[in-house]
């Protein structure tokens, strides 16, 4: 079994590992260190008027502490700061960077383009919040004592009762015509219109009715409701194509005497719980030349996006006074996608830019639930039209004709990333399976609510709730075994999705249900069923469910740096973009070496930015072209979506397939006169038929010693650029010429690697891109992982409690790269499913949004939640010789992380409904929801 390397024991011993756990001693900074609050408002449907600084007084004061220096909008405008919005031209064009304004902008100003931050960094006076929980001032304590102290008796309303410290217009009303409550809760039967999808809308309308074909493939951007006048020409006339399309497929669903089946369902807003509250240090100083520099230390799942929005803040700055901003990363205690596009570096940055020294930015739990980023709540109102494929051949079975499904989705007060997370949500409405026709929309809407962005999962496990509970419900109906009907229905690889496109590469769900109908725990059901039903006079009941879904992997358009190098005795060092957030990634990164280089990495630098921007080695974003050898259309990403075991270990292995290639297998060519192709690593020697075992140590210091005069490699950074398929291009290195899956090569002859100079450009030979990916461009996602969940579980009627009392996790993960990585993903995939199943739920604003919610008022699941005997694990096999992918590099890993949390929502309702007879629609699955759902 590979080990856990890295930081396991520092974290036994209670090391400093998080960022929550250093100092600015730790970092070797000078200067007294200030204390970060953000005083955030209470209100956001009426306009601000302004911090009541006399009052203010009064509670420091009152409280004994030390007044704070307080920095509200004037002074950000006063500095110069831009703001976190664009504003259009009057005359047209691109959205321009605007100077933070020190008054507030009309709510319905059409001249601001949105952007992911919101309106406002610091709300100012004349102006409405973006949400509430919006910053108004940032104070900045001496000592982090009276800055606790503050903060406690802030949080608690009934000191503000009379007095209050910030002041509102209470004749100005905004009526949140987007309100979650009123707008989309389908208790209150609510609809959702055009107008009112602030953030945009996503369409995918395919159909096959005769003389109304449509597809999305060409027409990824159509709206079918978009047919005003104000509508470019030829965009109108795709829109009324794809409207056209969809009133067909509604109309042909009586034509062809299809049984319609109309479900609502809600998915609450959750938040991500990670274990590590968002914290950070900043300190805005000079470097060793004399230049300003803002150095940040702090947990991130996004260090280049953190590190270009800290840069957009002066943008507009004379280049001499806006400083280079430096940014370390520190493991996090559970990113979850809730740090993915955080505002929390902005905060910390602008806070550093009034100190005269280092600053420190701590949220509580009580801060973190109140403005820290969170699952989207969503309604999926569908229609799915089903039939017999023959009604003169019943036996031939059902077809499933199509799915009309209206999705909305709150994203908060801010865009943040709802847009793609409901273009996502929509791409997986009619999860694995195979319609006729599809109809789907999604809405992004507005509300005053914390914002809402990426979490794991990213909008699949709220569309997957709804179509397998659907799914379900259609098999019970028609007498199917729910499983047996799923196999008949699901896509496979060489069909096409919703949007139109091919599945080219590797889909195995139906492999996946074969295996979930052959388990005791669904071949029992029925007998374990009728034996609770025999005792307790039907106080408890039993019953097994089961949903499978294809979770995306990745974002359709994903860049990775690494680097791996080896030392004069041996060792290996690897370097990643990727960020340690609990995953195991840096031991999946540090054993992706062994295969290659004959032994793990013994040392992994995890969130590395700056040294792969080094100006020798640098990559330019742009789009690929010839005599632009240093082109890609992507730097990096962030660390999300699952990316490690596909994207990630990829890159660190052709980095090591580098080093071998070019710098050990020379060495071992020298000594054995060639090196066959049978040649292996064996208990880190390199090792051959009829040959003689040659140690890692003896070629590592080979490669060394030849490195300068022969050009032998020690050392590669490389990058990989993903769309639809691997970039790929030739690569001539020490005179040899290789073929390989990345757009970018760097390569150090001999040493020291910490040394990034010593490092020097491979110039690629060609425009590196596979044919396959051709039309890249249109396609949402084309890599999936399979999963599936068998479920049971007792309720009880008096109680109305649900307890999981077994669960088998169906898995397409490839090939396994760290079996007790692996597991612990599913568990914790498992638990996190359980807990948006039954207990966690962040209600809409403003009751969502007190500023008083804390584990008190939040459950999460525990270990005694689980199932009694654990989550069993049945990993599907890929076959020797195959790969993920239809053409390009041997890939046989993928990613899982999201996958094994997305189907257990609706294999709990579906076993729920096996219990009791009753479909339950709305999460969570509260007792009294259960008890009200049981009511004759």
């Amino acid at each position: 079994m590979p080990p856990f390397l890295g930081d396991r024991e520092d974290k036994v011993r209670g090391k400093k590992v998080y960022g929550r756990d250093f100092n600015t001693r730790d970092l070797g900074w000078e200067g007294e260190c200030r204390h970060a609050y953000l005083l955030r408002v209470t209100s956001a449907d009426r306009k601000y008027l302004g911090l009541d600084d006399a009052r203010l007084a009064e509670v420091f004061a009152m409280l004994e502490i030390q007044p704070p220096e307080v920095f509200q909008a004037a002074d950000l405008h006063a500095r110069g700061f831009t703001a976190p919005y664009r504003q259009k031209p009057p005359g047209g064009g691109g959205a321009r960077t605007v100077v933070h304004p020190a008054q507030g902008l009309a709510l319905g100003d059409k001249s601001v383009a949105p952007d992911f931050f919101g309106m406002y960094w610091l709300t100012p006076p004349g102006g409405y919040a973006d949400h509430i929980g919006q910053p108004v001032a940032i104070l900045l304590f001496r000592k982090s004592h009276d800055l606790r102290k503050f903060a406690t008796w802030n949080r608690d309303p009934s000191r503000h009762e009379g007095s209050p410290l910030l002041r509102f217009d209470a004749s100005s009303r905004v009526e949140w015509q987007q309100d979650i409550q009123r707008l989309v809760n389908p208790l209150l039967g609510a609809r959702v219109s055009k107008e009112e999808a602030i953030y945009g809308a996503t369409h995918f309308i395919r159909s096959q009715v005769k003389d109304f074909e449509f597809s999305s493939q060409g027409h990824k951007d159509h709206d079918p409701n978009a047919l005003g006048p104000d509508v470019d020409p030829a965009k109108r006339a795709i829109n009324l194509q794809a409207n056209k399309a969809r009133e067909a497929i509604r109309r042909s669903v009586s034509e062809e005497g299809m049984t319609v089946l109309r479900r609502t369902f809600f998915s609450q807003s959750i938040d991500p719980m990670f274990m590590e509250l968002e914290t950070g240090l900043a300190f805005l100083t000079r470097d060793g030349e004399g230049k300003r520099v803002l150095r940040i230390a702090a947990g991130t799942q996004s260090p280049r996006k953190d590190r270009e929005g800290v840069e957009t803040l002066t943008a507009l700055w004379p280049e001499d006074e806006a400083p280079r901003v430096e940014l370390t990363t520190y493991a996090i205690g559970g990113g979850f996608g809730g740090r993915d596009l955080a505002t929390f570096p902005m905060y910390l940055a602008l806070a550093a830019f009034f100190c005269d020294g280092p600053v420190r930015l701590a949220f509580d739990r009580y801060e973190q639930f109140l403005s820290g980023i969170k699952r989207h709540a969503a309604v999926v109102q569908n229609v799915l039209a089903y039939g017999l494929k023959d009604p003169e051949k019943p036996e031939d079975g059902y077809v499933l004709h199509s799915l009309d499904s209206t999705i909305s989705m709150d994203g908060g007060g801010v865009l943040n990333l709802t847009k793609p997370v409901v273009q996502l949500c929509a791409l997986h409405a009619a999860g694995p399976y195979r319609f006729t026709h599809n109809a789907i929309s999604g809405y992004g809407i507005s509300t005053d609510g914390a914002p809402s962005g990426s979490m794991r999962g990213f909008g699949i496990p709220q569309a997957a709730f709804a179509i397998e509970s659907m799914i379900d419900e259609v098999a019970t109906t028609v007498g199917v075994d729910p499983i047996a009907f799923r196999r008949e229905k699901l896509l496979k690889q060489n069909d096409v999705d919703i949007t139109g496109f091919e599945l080219r590469h590797h889909l195995d769900t139906e492999h996946l249900c074969a295996l979930a109908a052959k388990e005791p725990l669904w071949t029992g059901r029925e007998a374990k069923r009728a034996e609770y039903a025999a005792r307790g006079n039907g106080l408890v009941k039993y019953g097994v469910g089961f949903a499978c879904a294809m979770q995306a992997i990745g974002t359709s358009e994903d860049a990775v740096f690494a680097e791996v190098s080896i030392g004069p005795t041996g060792e290996v060092t690897v370097r990643s973009t990727a960020i340690e957030m609990g995953q195991g990634s840096e031991t999946s990164l540090a054993i992706a070496t062994r295969p290659l280089l004959g032994r793990d990495a013994s040392r992994v630098v995890m969130g590395v930015l700056g040294r792969f921007d080094s100006e020798h080695i640098r990559l330019t974003k742009g789009a690929y072209a010839p005599g632009q050898p240093r082109n890609t259309p992507k730097l990096d990403n962030t660390m999300s979506a699952s990316v490690t075991a596909f994207f990630h270990i990829h890159a660190v292995e052709e980095a090591a397939r580098v080093v071998f290639d070019h710098g050990l297998k020379p060495c071992a060519a020298a000594i054995w006169g060639d090196v066959p192709e049978d040649a292996h690593w064996e208990d880190g020697k390199l090792v051959a038929s009829g040959r003689c075992p040659i140690p890692m140590e003896d070629l590592a210091a080979r490669a060394h010693a030849r490195a300068k005069e022969d050009g032998l490699c020690t050392g590669a950074i490389v990058h990989t650029y993903y769309r639809n398929a691997y970039a790929c291009s030739e690569y001539t290195v020490g005179g040899t010429t290789r073929l390989r899956y990345i757009d970018g090569l760097a390569v150090l002859h001999g040493g020291d690697a910490d040394d990034v100079k010593g490092y020097r450009h491979v110039a690629r030979v060609d425009v590196p891109f596979d044919g396959v990916a051709n039309d890249a461009k249109h396609h949402v996602r084309s890599v999936y992982a399979s999963a599936g969940h068998l479920i049971a579980v007792t309720v009880n009627t008096r109680s109305g409690v649900i307890d999981v009392v077994d669960a088998v996790t169906l898995l397409d993960a490839g090939e396994v790269h760290h079996q007790k990585i692996l597991e612990g993903q599913v568990d914790g995939g498992f638990a996190m499913g359980l807990g948006m199943t039954l207990f966690e739920n962040i209600p809409p604003a403003p009751v969502g949004v007190d500023g008083l919610l804390n584990l008190h008022r939040y459950p999460v699941p525990r270990a005694t939640h689980m199932p009694p005997s654990g989550v069993q694990l049945r990993l599907l096999t890929l076959p020797q010789g195959q790969q993920i992918l239809k053409s390009g590099p041997p890939i046989r890993k993928k990613g899982i992380a999201e996958a094994v949390m997305t189907t257990v929502m609706p294999a709990i309702a579906n076993a729920v409904a096996h219990a009791t007879g009753v479909r339950l629609s709305v999460l969570p699955f509260t007792p009294a929801r259960v008890l009200e759902a049981l009511k004759p």
